[in-house]
């Protein structure tokens, strides 16, 4: 297995259906084996992670303190374990700012829930969070599967196009203040965006003028406490740095998915480092090599396609990716007893 060195963060990410998950949890076991203070986040709105730790169905983004003797290890070691939850990082928000009757909003609630639209945004402000905290030797990200992937790390701009001018347009065309009451309209403000004025009257005539205002309400709301999105841009840049973060592409064996880990690898270049790792879950080599069926019978070729397939796949990985990571399949339903066999491949 090759030297994975420790870093403030690391991130999983890759397809769905690849063991993502299950591999992070492993990685947060065996780092916590080693005595390091670990949090692991999942930011995947499917919340595998619940289903494996066995944790509180709620979704109000606590964290859950885990004994590692759920993994026959030693009682006294433990991990943090967190489901993401914009709700529960937009309270927090509103709460240091003082805006807990504007968040709400009816249209905030809506957006800040898991399917909402800022699972990728409000992960990133939790993750500078904590940070911040400085309480962890390594947090843990498992990212969203896919597209959600890469809308996770776009997030940044996502951030600082919210905040940009066209917005304080509107709050100028309403005659509002983002420092709180109304401001008087004056010829500027009046001509400052026709359309603005047309978007506006469109949205009345579609939806009525008392959600056009909500929605500015909630925009407001959200505009006063930008200091708290803003400052989750440091993440991101740190992200870019080889010496504060590790990189983890998961895939498997089966042919489609390393097609399209490398799709993924190709989509987000300008984030990832150069020494990430590509890990190939569900190998079946251990297996292959102790099954001996008899020559030229229908299981001999099935068992031949299979090493040859393995084979081709690992040729492929090693020419295109620096640092390649295989872990053999877990032969046990159990999603507990994947991730403590997992958890001892990191370290064979």
């Amino acid at each position: 297995m090759i030297n994975i060195p420790n870093k403030k963060v690391e991130l999983f990410c890759g397809t769905g259906g690849v063991g993502k998950t299950t591999v992070a949890t492993a990685r947060a076991v065996s780092l916590a084996r080693e005595g390091r203070r670990v949090l692991l986040v999942t930011i995947d709105p499917a919340k595998r992670l619940k289903q494996i730790l066995n944790l509180p169905d709620v979704d109000d983004g606590a964290v859950n303190t885990i004994s590692l003797d759920l993994f026959d290890g030693d009682k006294n070691q433990t991990f943090d374990a967190m489901l993401m939850s914009p709700g529960a990082t937009l309270k927090r928000i509103a709460i240091k700012k003082g805006l807990e009757k504007e968040f709400e909003s009816t249209i905030i609630k809506t957006l800040s829930r898991p399917y909402g639209g800022m699972n990728e945004i409000m992960s990133i402000i939790e993750v500078q969070y904590q940070l911040e905290r400085n309480v962890y030797d390594t947090i843990i990200l498992d990212t969203p599967p896919g597209k959600h992937f890469i809308d996770f790390l776009e997030s940044s701009e996502k951030i600082k196009n919210f905040f940009d001018k066209s917005f304080l347009e509107i709050f100028e065309y309403l005659g509002r203040s983002i420092h709180g009451g109304s401001k008087s309209k004056n010829i500027f403000t009046l001509m400052i965006s026709t359309g603005v004025k047309k978007l506006l009257s469109y949205l009345e005539d579609v939806t009525g003028a008392d959600f056009v205002m909500e929605f500015i309400d909630a925009v407001l709301a959200l505009y006063k406490s930008r200091d708290s999105f803003l400052n989750a841009l440091d993440f991101q840049k740190q992200l870019k740095n080889e010496n504060f973060s590790n990189w983890f592409l998961v895939t498997s064996v089966e042919q489609q998915k390393i097609d399209e880990a490398q799709g993924l690898k190709n989509q987000a270049e300008h984030f990832i480092h150069n020494d990430f790792f590509l890990v190939i879950n569900k190998c079946l080599t251990p297996y292959l090599n102790a099954w001996q069926p008899a020559l030229n019978t229908p299981l001999y070729r099935l068992k031949t396609g299979l090493v040859l397939r393995e084979a081709n796949l690992t040729e492929f990985a090693s020419k295109n990716f620096r640092n390649v990571l295989k872990f053999h399949e877990i032969n046990n339903p159990s999603p507990l007893e994947h991730v403590k066999g997992l958890a001892l491949q990191f370290k064979d």
